[in-house]
């Protein structure tokens, strides 16, 4: 057997495997980056004992998920400062948004842009809204819109900008 085939192999099972896991570990973990950090650990720790694993009966979805668990565990008790809030596998986001934005941080950009939001210019709100909230593409947008997609493109990367500026001006508000 070549040298290629064994990464191959473990290629085709992260592919098959990433979303399953990663959903598993955010439900245990309770955020995002503590979740992210447990798959990657878990995959980087099969990567390296692969072979080994590979040969062995049994499920490689069922060792994986099992590492999975003991690793978001494991970083609790690295860290027992991080507060864990389980999230029931019903309310994650089983898809990534139209726009490429994670499932988890495009949840909470549309938790909190409401009132952001609403200082923006009206063309500047129109995309936002059709793009975050309303998860539609820059083309399905611009189509709507009746204006080019490079013009909506440069009203998200304004609003943005924008948001940026209002959230630092709350931040600094909330700190004096």
């Amino acid at each position: 057997m070549s040298e290629a085939a064994p990464g191959a192999d473990f290629e085709s099972f992260v592919l098959e495997t990433i979303e399953a896991f990663s959903r598993l570990a955010r439900t245990q973990a309770g955020d995002l980056h503590s979740a992210q950090d447990a798959v990657q650990d878990v995959y980087l720790n099969m990567y390296r004992r692969w072979e080994t694993i590979s040969e062995r009966e049994g499920s490689l979805t069922a060792y994986g998920r099992t590492a999975v668990k003991r690793a978001v565990i494991d970083q609790f008790r690295r860290n027992k400062r991080m507060v864990t809030v389980p999230v029931p596998v019903h309310e994650l986001p089983e898809t990534e948004s139209g726009i490429g934005i994670p499932d988890a941080a495009y949840e909470m950009i549309k938790e909190g842009i409401g009132e952001l939001v609403s200082v923006l210019p009206e063309r500047q709100r129109e995309v936002i809204t059709l793009c975050i909230l309303q998860d539609l593409s820059t083309a399905e947008v611009a189509q709507r819109l009746q204006i080019k997609e490079e013009s909506v493109k440069r009203y998200i990367k304004a609003a943005a900008n924008n948001l940026k500026k209002s959230i630092d001006k709350h931040s600094e508000e909330a700190t004096a």
